[in-house]
This record gives structure tokens, sequence and C-alpha cells, in this order.
């Protein structure tokens, strides 16, 4: 070997092991979203001058549109879009982490987003069924904790004459026929409050039906 491509492999291996050291996740970028005009969800409800609007991201191809990850729903997590109308004249809030995804006897509801974030990109695709350790932010994506933390839902305030929404990260065990299972569900919605006296609205419960075309039902 001679001088000249001595130095050029050494630099060669000291690229390498960077690279091997760069986690898998590298490069996730936040996707825009923004709540459409109300008439365009297929599954909703109004009551006492609030719309809820409901709709799932049911395969890979929709979380995808949302969030920089091609197989969410792969990987055993669906997002739900929550989407609050408020014709009111007083701002109103809505309790994301009590909602639940009912079908038959399941009751399921929203995982935080870091540990969605956890599950999403660990190496490992299979679905563990304990509850993922906590870990600190800088073990984990933090471009994708912070856009997956910026669209939950959690607790939503609606501006009086606004409209607000966000997202639930709904734990899926088979995605396979996953529209049959959804267009038999509901989702239901119990906390929702008015905030000028804090007294409590009536719950909404929201087929899925509608939000499922009829083409993708096996």
């Amino acid at each position: 070997m001679d001088n000249h491509t001595r130095p050029f492999l050494v630099g060669l291996l000291a690229l390498a092991f960077v690279l091997a050291r760069v986690p898998s996740w590298a490069g996730y970028k936040a996707r825009p979203w923004n709540v459409d005009a109300r008439e365009r969800y297929s599954a909703s409800l109004t009551s006492e001058g609030v719309t809820i609007a409901v709709e799932p991201l049911f395969t890979d191809a929709l979380a995808a549109r949302v969030f920089d990850k091609n197989d969410i729903l792969t990987r055993g997590i669906m997002p739900l879009t929550i989407v609050i109308f408020n014709d009111n004249g007083f701002p109103v809030e809505v309790d994301g982490l009590t909602i639940e995804l009912i079908h038959e006897k399941e009751h399921i509801r929203t995982l935080s987003p870091s540990e969605v974030v956890n599950r999403l990109f660990r190496k490992d695709k299979t679905w563990d069924p304990q509850p993922m350790p906590r870990m600190s932010r800088s073990d984990l994506n933090t471009d994708a904790l912070d856009d997956f933390s910026s669209k939950f839902l959690m607790e939503k305030v609606v501006a009086p004459h606004d409209k607000a929404g966000g997202f639930l990260y709904l734990h899926v065990r088979d995605s396979s026929d996953l529209a049959s299972y959804l267009a038999s569900s509901v989702v239901y919605i119990p906390n929702i409050y008015r905030r000028d006296n804090g007294s409590r609205m009536i719950f909404f419960e929201i087929g899925l039906k509608g939000a499922i075309p009829p083409g993708s039902r096996g």
C-alpha cells in the first residue's frame, strides 16, 4: 500500500464508523397538518353548539401523510384525528386523555407521544405487550417526539367561533382488516367543558362507519 492510498482508506473507515453510529431514525421531518372544513369529515356529531369530527388514519399510507414514518400501522399504532368546531360565544375544552375507541367490550385509550415514538423507532418491529420503559428525551428521536407531541390532542381548548384539533395514538392489534373493525366501532368522548363557567357539556359518541370507505372493508 503506497503512502497516497493509506490516508484515503483511513478516511473511508472513519466515515463508515461515524455513519454506523448515526441512528436509523435520523432525518425525521415534521409534516404540516391543518383542520379542514367541517363538510369534509364524514363522521361527526353536533350538540350544544359544538361539532366534533373523527377520522381514523387506518393505513400506513394515510398515516404517512401526516407523520414522516411509513410503517406506523404495521407497528401497531393508529393515529385518530379529532377535530372540534365551536360555534358558541364561549371557549370549550375537550379532554383527549379520556377519549376511548370502543369495539364491543374493548375500550382503547391513547398512548403518550413518548411511548409512541419509542415504539415506532425501536429496531424490533414486533409489538411488545409490556409497557415501554421510560426513556429520556435524548434517547428518543427528538424531531419525531416534537412532532407527535405538537399534534397530540391531550387537553384541547377551542376559542369561541373557532376550530382546532389533534391526534390520539391508539394501539391496534391487527391492521389486516382494520377497516371492518373500525366500521363497527365508536369513539366515546366523555369530558367536554365550558371554559367560562367550568360546567360539563353532554358527551359525544360518534360511529366510525361513515369515515371508512365501503371499498376498503374486507
